[in-house]
Parts: C-alpha cells; sequence; structure tokens
C-alpha cells in the first residue's frame, strides 16, 4: 500500500480502510449482559471512555450480533478488559468454539454485578453500565453507558489487537 491518499470513490476505500484499521491497537473486551437469566456476549475492540463526569464508556456492537437485542431489553451491560493470556475466553465469545448465550459463562470464571450483569472474574479491568442512550450507525449501534460497578486488577497486562494478532503493550521507559 502507497502513501498517496486513496479518493473516497474508488472500490478499494473500503479494504484500505479495513487494513488501516488493523494498524491500531485495540484493547480486548468482552461486552456481555445478561436479563431474566439470559446470557451472552461478544468479543469487541470498539469500546472506549466517553467521559469522567459522570463516568460512562461507549461500545460499538453490531445490530446483527446476538448481544444487542438482548442488551437492549437488559438496559444493562459490562464490558471486562481481558488478560493478555485469555486467548481461548476471546474464542469462546467469538463464536469459534461453536458456544452460544450462557454456555459461554464457564462456570465460576463470572460473577454478577449490582445490575446483575456478567463480570468476568480475571479482567485486568471491569465495568457494569446501565445502557444510557444509543446512536445507530451503519451496522452498528453505539452503546453509550453509565458506569456504576467496576473491579480491576494490576497484576497482569491487558490484551491488544494489532495487525490480525493479539498481543500486549510493552512499558516505555
Amino acid at each position: 500500500m502507497s502513501n498517496a491518499p486513496l479518493a473516497i470513490a474508488t472500490g478499494e476505500h473500503r479494504a484500505a480502510f479495513l487494513g488501516q484499521m488493523r494498524r491500531v491497537p485495540g484493547p480486548v473486551a468482552i461486552v456481555a449482559t445478561s436479563v431474566d437469566g439470559e446470557r451472552t456476549g461478544l468479543a469487541a475492540t470498539a469500546w472506549n471512555s466517553l467521559c469522567a463526569d459522570p463516568p460512562m464508556l461507549l461500545a460499538c456492537v453490531n445490530r446483527n450480533a446476538s448481544a444487542h437485542r438482548l442488551i437492549h431489553r437488559a438496559s444493562a451491560f459490562s464490558i471486562n478488559l481481558l488478560p493478555a493470556d485469555h486467548i481461548e475466553t476471546v474464542a469462546i465469545f467469538s463464536a469459534q468454539r461453536g458456544l452460544e448465550g450462557s454456555a459461554r459463562f464457564l462456570d465460576d470464571a463470572w460473577s454478577d454485578g449490582i445490575l446483575g450483569q456478567p463480570m468476568l472474574r480475571e479482567a485486568i479491568a471491569a465495568f457494569e453500565c446501565s445502557l444510557d442512550g444509543t446512536h445507530d450507525y451503519g451496522t452498528h449501534t453505539i452503546l453509550v453507558g453509565k458506569v456504576g460497578a467496576m473491579q480491576c486488577r494490576d497484576d497482569a497486562e491487558a490484551m491488544l489487537y494489532l495487525d490480525g494478532c493479539f498481543t500486549s503493550a510493552m512499558r516505555l521507559a
């Protein structure tokens, strides 16, 4: 790929965009939800802090994802930043193991937050959010979550996704 800008009108624009976005490291998290005994979740890198006053996060979820409907029913969700050694958790929550819904939640790996949302016990950081707003764009819905319960650990590195691979960040001096 050259450094020359591509015109928006070219058929290569989407492919170029996806190729460039692979170069942007993303923190890997499980977005999870639960309501009326039903649980589901998905692996995601499209999530971020929104503001600190009040504490809010956003997550982008494909409207075709099984979690999309359930998040709206629950009016709540959790975001669980994965440790670098949880590649199997990504496989489970990205449909690579053939598991769906509640079967994705391994026994004793999850607890429930105050709002009843699944929180990964070994998450680097886990946030339980009440759904404060949504915005539909393209194939996805931006979920705006008001942060309630939180948990964290500082004895592991966070998982990142970069260039089609899982990695972790290296601290600079």
